[in-house]
């Protein structure tokens, strides 16, 4: 993998943080439609329970280390919290490099 440039270094930020706040949307709404379900007291526990799981989930997705940032973009494509017209953002070797990423991984026809 390549190193970022300066430039992709500050559109990947944007990409990081946008993909982040469709996520908790996202999450946001998941908990809205179980909190309709709200019919026993068990339901606490296994929204708190919910909530854990997805605390540990977001703490290993978001990770902004460049060395792994490839392959968190691929992650964030597979989970529909960018796009690829998203990427087009950053320069054409970042984007072939996450591509790479995602036709070995059978993600990208």
């Amino acid at each position: 993998m390549e190193q970022w440039a300066k430039s992709d270094k500050k559109i990947a930020k944007e990409l990081f943080e946008l993909a982040r706040k469709k996520d908790y949307a996202n999450l946001t709404n998941t908990i809205q439609l179980k909190s309709q379900n709200l019919t026993s007291p068990e339901f606490i526990w296994d929204l708190r329970d919910f909530l854990n799981s997805k605390a540990k989930e977001f703490d290993q997705k978001y990770d902004y280390r460049y060395s792994v940032l490839d392959d968190v973009f691929s992650r964030f494509i597979r989970e529909d919290l960018l796009t690829l017209d998203e990427l087009e953002m950053l320069s054409k070797k970042k984007q072939e490099e996450i591509k790479h990423i995602l036709n070995i991984l059978g993600k990208l026809s």
